[in-house]
């Protein structure tokens, strides 16, 4: 059995993070306000995210980049 709940989440912050990645990742307040997670819990997730099966779903260049984005957010 699938958990939808959890599967929609993955894909706002995939889609999220597709969206403002060029920027940097977004701000802490505008992910705290979409996601009520604080930047370093949603960067985890997006990097995880990226991991798996969903990453794949990206052409390389902006998998990449968007990995590239929760590396330094993560420090």
């Amino acid at each position: 059995m699938r958990n939808t709940t959890s599967n929609s989440v993955d894909d706002a912050i995939l889609a999220f993070g597709r969206s403002w990645y060029g920027y940097g990742g977004g701000s802490d307040e505008d992910i705290y306000v979409h996601f009520g997670l604080p930047a370093r819990s949603y960067f985890t997730r997006l990097s995880a995210l990226l991991d798996g099966p969903a990453g794949k779903t990206l052409d390389d260049e902006t998998r990449e980049s968007m990995r590239a984005v929760c590396v330094r957010r993560l420090r």
